[in-house]
């Protein structure tokens, strides 16, 4: 604790912005907008079959704009690509809570279209975050920097789940609605464009994040590692598939597999932010413990032991605590894969790797939404459970292969390792 204690004081002013800034997202995107979005399609009267579409549409938006927007984020920089993320991210929710404005024909048509900015302004948001952490950290600070960065997502996810769960129930008494009505859903929801405003003034005064490349080596200017990053990429899909299935349907599986009121998913569903909690301030440890690369592995593997009881049907406790242990696994994932990447090529491809990273997350993400809507429909919750466990096999299996031959090399002779 005193060596946090150390490290935290010593975080330079940027780092402490963006941490800042980065918790008002996180209260929205993990809390209020996870809780709450489908929710509120629900009441507007669309099934889990729409819903899986929106979301995957909106995935695949992710994963084609990452790569735009790691490269329009190396010129600009990256603290103001971040800041161009979170102006879409805040209007592509907004234009979502316009809908019931719209002719009933439009409404499917502009929700769609309202989740694809949400997520073009995500992929502007996640390629920039671990290069901006990397550029103003040293290595000394970094990995307690990337493991405070980690704690705080479920800490504020927490208080988000927590506000999505009762300000519903809130707005509903207060106006005489029933929380079978979207009315409810969508006021709450609109605390998010206004949480993401003002997360953009902690970074007016933060370093731009710009990348600098002129003091490189040779090897590092070398053309980007063309295998590596669809290798990594499809590492990050089969893992995606298994986080995807948990946070794109857990939600709608407790409102209308169990029949979960709103109040209780919220807090459901920020009671499994607390654990992960501990499990990222554990970071640094576990990080020097097992290695980068293997506390990925076990974190993936992790996810897909969580997902068994959810599988089979577990009772709303077991769901519970199932769900509680993916979240965990999940915010090792995220720190573990992000810093991994990051480490795996020169500073000048890290943008590069990151957006590699943002499209297997999106494209795994997006599989799990389109896939698993159909899923549900013809066999079941536990298909998508399942589907998920496969997923997150497949990726461990292919990261840990990997794993083993990059020690075999590196224990090779440098002659050995050239050819």
């Amino acid at each position: 604790m005193q060596s946090y204690w150390h490290a935290i004081q010593a975080f330079s002013p940027s780092l402490s912005r963006f941490i800042l800034s980065s918790a008002l997202v996180t209260t929205v995107a993990f809390g209020l907008w996870a809780v709450l979005q489908n929710l509120f399609l629900l009441r507007l009267g669309y099934d889990v079959r729409f819903i899986g579409i929106v979301l995957g549409l909106g995935q695949l938006a992710w994963a084609v704009a990452a790569l735009p927007a790691g490269m329009i984020s190396s010129r600009v920089g990256l603290r103001n690509g971040y800041i161009l993320g979170l102006g879409l991210f805040a209007a592509g929710i907004a234009l979502t809570l316009l809908v019931e404005a719209l002719p009933l024909t439009l409404w499917p048509t502009w929700i769609i279209g309202s989740q694809v900015i949400v997520t073009t302004g995500v992929a502007f948001m996640t390629v920039n975050i671990a290069p901006y952490l990397m550029a103003v950290t040293d290595e000394a600070e970094r990995r307690h920097a990337f493991a405070i960065f980690q704690a705080a997502i479920p800490a504020t996810a927490f208080l988000g789940s927590v506000m999505a769960g009762l300000l519903p129930g809130f707005f509903a008494t207060q106006m005489g609605l029933s929380l079978d009505m979207p009315a409810p859903y969508r006021l709450a929801l609109w605390l998010g464009p206004i949480l993401c405003v003002l997360s953009i003034w902690p970074l007016c005064g933060a370093d731009p994040g710009r990348i600098r490349v002129a003091a490189e080596t040779t090897a590092s200017q070398a053309p980007a590692p063309l295998p590596l990053l669809f290798f990594y990429g499809a590492v990050i899909f089969f893992q995606a598939v298994g986080e995807g299935a948990a946070r794109s349907f857990f939600n709608v599986y407790l409102d209308t597999g169990l029949g979960v009121p709103p109040d209780q998913i919220g807090g459901i569903m920020g009671t499994a932010q607390l654990l992960p909690i501990l499990v990222a301030l554990s970071l640094p440890l576990i990080l020097k413990t097992l290695g980068t690369g293997y506390t990925l592995v076990t974190a993936v593997l992790g996810t897909s032991l969580f997902l068994l009881p959810l599988a089979g049907g577990a009772p709303l406790w077991m769901a519970s605590m199932s769900y509680m242990g993916i979240i965990a696994m999940t915010t090792l994932t995220g720190a573990s894969r992000d810093l991994l990447g990051q480490e795996l090529v020169a500073a000048r491809w890290r943008t590069t790797i990151q957006s590699a990273v943002i499209i297997g997350l999106a494209l795994g993400w997006a599989a799990a939404g389109v896939v698993g809507g159909w899923l549900i429909e013809m066999a079941g919750f536990g298909a998508i459970w399942l589907a998920g466990i496969i997923g997150a096999l497949i990726s461990a299996g292919m990261l840990t292969g990997y794993l083993r031959a990059r020690r075999r090399v590196q224990t090779l002779p440098p002659t050995q390792q050239i050819a």
